[in-house]
């Protein structure tokens, strides 16, 4: 379930170089629904609105997704597991019913992020099956100097303010550099082209010309380092 809010949304949805988009969330709470929760139907709802949302590049696009999936989104309330998943399917929907009565993506704003959610039905933010490498590198010198860069990237306000987080760890980019001969071979090749975009984008000091998505290989990284969003 993939987290829109409205600042960095605009910035994001062009900018690929280490952040991606994502839902979910680390508060308590309880399901909600009559019965005991579905997970089955749950995790389908999730899959759902995953794959549906992956592919918005605008605010009316995401609007017209979500309007589309209401059904998911009442689904995943009423079947969410207790505890943190509930309160945060919870905390989301009010947050997306406020966004479609009024249009104003700002509703968006306070909805929780993270990747609890998606972790808790084995999918990746596009409602991927998350890959057998998720979190293998988690505590490694690599995702050590790569985490704090992709989370900066991914809370940027803008494209330019992005390119500011990797100007402003280019040391940091470099060691990472240094550091890809020692990955598997199973994500070398998607860190390589991630620190190859980043340096990129720095020599240049803009993202323009990129290609850049949201889909980009820097997500795959972020998994392997434990960072499902």
């Amino acid at each position: 379930m993939r987290k829109f809010s409205a600042v960095p949304m605009a910035a994001l949805l062009s900018l690929g170089v280490f952040g991606t988009l994502s839902l979910g969330g680390t508060e308590a709470g309880a399901a909600t629904g009559s019965g005991p929760p579905n997970k089955a139907a749950f995790c389908s709802a999730n899959d759902a609105l995953d794959k549906a949302s992956a592919s918005v590049t605008s605010e009316a696009g995401l609007l017209a997704e979500l309007k589309a999936h209401s059904a998911d989104i009442k689904a995943m309330k009423k079947d969410a597991p207790a505890g943190a998943i509930g309160a945060t399917v919870r905390k989301v929907e009010a947050a997306v019913d406020a966004f479609i009565a009024s249009g104003n993506v700002n509703a968006l704003n306070n909805a929780p992020g993270g990747g609890s959610v998606d972790t808790y039905c084995g999918v990746d933010g596009g409602g991927a099956p998350l890959p057998k490498y998720f979190a293998t590198g988690k505590g490694t010198t690599f995702c050590a100097t790569f985490v704090p860069i992709y989370q900066g990237v991914a809370t940027a306000s803008s494209p330019a303010a992005a390119v500011a987080v990797l100007v402003a760890h280019k040391t940091q980019i470099a060691q990472a550099a240094s550091e890809l001969s020692k990955l598997p071979s199973s994500i070398r090749a998607k860190a390589t082209s991630t620190i190859d975009t980043a340096q990129t984008a720095i020599a240049a000091n803009s993202v323009a010309g990129l290609g850049l998505g949201g889909n980009s290989p820097a997500s795959y990284v972020a998994l392997y380092c434990g960072q499902n969003q």
